[in-house]
Formats: structure tokens, sequence, C-alpha cells
């Protein structure tokens, strides 16, 4: 019989661009992180996410660039748990739309799945190298923001 695994000594939250670690016996902030890129058009508070694997926390965030006419991605983080210190970021277009639509991210067997618009992506979770990117295979809509993933014993979280 396998003993438990040991619980986390930490609480992550994540909200608007902000993702904090708490301790768990005391509720005391432990360390924050503030995603560095501008927030989405139209979308209030900032789509946050994050997703703790082993000793690492995974946020996808949606975000934007430009003045006049905006650019929205979504951005991958990846953070050591215990200090809170990036990592590895990065950022996944799919189609230009000019608003944020909604993604997805799957963490699991050494990977970092991203399901955005009308693309899929897989990063290394170790390194953030791009593995592979493709479309869909659903089409090229805005209205198809929350694509599922899934993959045996594990499921998707979606970020809207």
């Amino acid at each position: 019989m396998h003993a438990p695994a040991p619980a986390s000594p930490l609480l992550i939250t994540a909200f608007n661009g902000w993702v904090v670690a708490h301790d768990r016996t005391d509720g005391a902030r432990r360390w924050a992180f503030t995603v560095p890129s501008q927030s989405v058009p139209g979308a209030r508070p900032r789509p946050t996410l994050a997703e703790v694997h082993d000793d690492a926390v995974f946020v996808l965030a949606g975000a934007s660039e430009g003045t006049w006419t905006k650019r929205v991605f979504v951005e991958v983080y990846a953070l050591d748990a215990s200090s809170g210190r990036q990592r590895w970021a990065q950022r996944i277009e799919g189609s230009h739309i000019p608003v944020f639509a909604g993604a997805s991210m799957l963490v699991e067997g050494g990977q970092v799945i991203v399901a955005y618009n009308d693309v899929l992506v897989a990063l290394a979770a170790a390194s953030g190298e791009p593995q592979w990117s493709q479309g869909n295979g659903h089409g090229d809509s805005a209205h198809m923001p929350l694509i599922q993933l899934s993959v045996p014993g594990a499921r998707a979280r979606q970020l809207l």
C-alpha cells in the first residue's frame, strides 16, 4: 500500500494577472507574481489561471498589445513553486481576432498543451520549448474558444 503524498505547503491563487502563493498553515503570503504584459481589451478582470505540478506553477493568461489595433494572444509562464521565480515564458497566437475568446491548458506527462483560438500548441514543461503546433482540427472560429483537452486521467482547465 502506498502512503498518501504529503500535502503541498502552499495554496496558489490566480486572479486578474496576479498569482499569489499562501502558506497553508497560517495563510501568510509567501510570494507574488505579476503577469508582465497588457490585459486584454473588454476583459475585466484579466483572464488568469494557475496549475500546480510538482515543483512548478504553470500560469495561462490572456494578453494583448497595440494601441489602436489590438493583437490578442495568450501567454504561458512556468514559475518555481517555492519562490515564484519565473523559469520560462511563451506567447501563443492564433488567427487574428480583436477580442479574447478563452483558452484551455492541460499540464500532464511533461507537457503543457494549450488550445487557443484555432491552434493547439505543446510545450516542454521543464523548458518551455515548443514541441509542436498545429490547427485544432475544429475550424477557424472565434466562437469555439473552449476546446476541451484531455488524456487518460487528466483534463484541461479552461480560461474564460
